[in-house]
């Protein structure tokens, strides 16, 4: 079967193309922002140079953007983070991957400049690479790839469709490698209990999106207790964090800062103290060791199947 001819021959028709569907799916579903459409194509666009690319099966969607891709309902994020999963890998090594992959010429009109690199002022050995997406000579978004080495990944990717809701005849769009539920959860949790430096001092974590990402999982998802616990300690052990015997909140200004973080999420996210609830009830046996079975997020507990 021949596959479908990419219809657009220019960039100004593809151009005028995006914007009436961009315009029609915002109208008809307020979850999509006509700029958040925007942006998310440009995501779209460069995340389909790397699943696409000779590296395809190194490349892991992580964060926002993968929880993302699974639900619609998520918090939308202005970043993409990806983890380059080679064995021995250095930070250089994966930056200039992602260099590679964003040349690609897909037939699409886009190309990607990236106009500065910079090192993550995290925990984590990566770059924050800060890209220009252009559709023809005319920048269409901006926006930066994190893009880490040396992260925990415990199982297999997930695979997933594509981040915008848009089929387009002939456009390349291949599926999404992303990270494994259970290693995403124990990623919010250990960067919820890690300490960081800042300003010289040692200071608790600030990212009041990790609690509403692990509310939007725990509310969605269905996780096997061994699974998690493994990528629980794993993940702890790489990052040379003690694990506390249960989940406490970092910081009481939390509370006021959780409402305006959610309501980045199109859909509806579980309020502070649902999601303060949820992350003890998921995380609290598995810091203590005692869960078993499977997380049923109907129920909101640990069940024995």
């Amino acid at each position: 079967m021949t596959e479908p001819t990419f219809q657009y021959q220019t960039p100004s028709a593809f151009r005028t193309a995006l914007k009436e569907r961009f315009g029609q799916i915002a109208r008809t579903d307020r979850r999509y922002p006509l700029a958040e459409l925007q942006r998310q194509f440009a995501y779209d666009r460069a995340l389909a140079r790397l699943f696409s690319s000779r590296d395809a099966d190194r490349w892991v969607l992580k964060g926002a953007g993968a929880l993302l891709a699974r639900l619609a309902t998520a918090r939308h994020s202005k970043d993409v983070d990806v983890f380059f999963n080679a064995t021995d890998a250095a930070v250089d090594d994966a930056v200039d991957a992602l260099r590679t992959a964003l040349r690609s010429d897909i037939g699409d009109h886009f190309a990607f400049d990236i106009t500065r690199i910079a090192a993550l002022q995290e925990e984590a050995k990566g770059a924050r690479v800060h890209v220009n997406a252009r559709l023809g000579p005319t920048s269409f978004a901006g926006f930066h790839i994190d893009v880490v080495v040396g992260t925990a990944m415990t199982g297999a990717p997930d695979i997933v469709a594509p981040l915008t809701p848009l089929a387009i005849d002939g456009l390349v769009r291949p599926h999404y490698r992303v990270f494994p539920i259970p290693d995403h959860l124990a990623d919010k949790l250990c960067a919820t209990i890690g300490t960081y430096a800042r300003d010289g001092q040692p200071a608790n974590s600030s990212r009041v999106k990790d609690l509403v990402d692990i509310a939007i999982i725990a509310s969605t998802q269905t996780i096997s207790a061994d699974r998690l616990r493994t990528a629980v300690v794993i993940n702890a052990a790489i990052r040379k964090i003690e694990l506390p015997p249960r989940f406490v909140v970092p910081s009481d200004v939390w509370a006021n800062r959780y409402p305006r973080v959610a309501a980045e999420a199109p859909g509806t996210v579980p309020d502070y103290d649902t999601a303060v609830g949820l992350a003890r009830q998921i995380f609290d046996p598995i810091l203590d060791a005692t869960a078993t079975g499977v997380w049923d997020p109907s129920a909101r507990a640990w069940t024995n199947e």
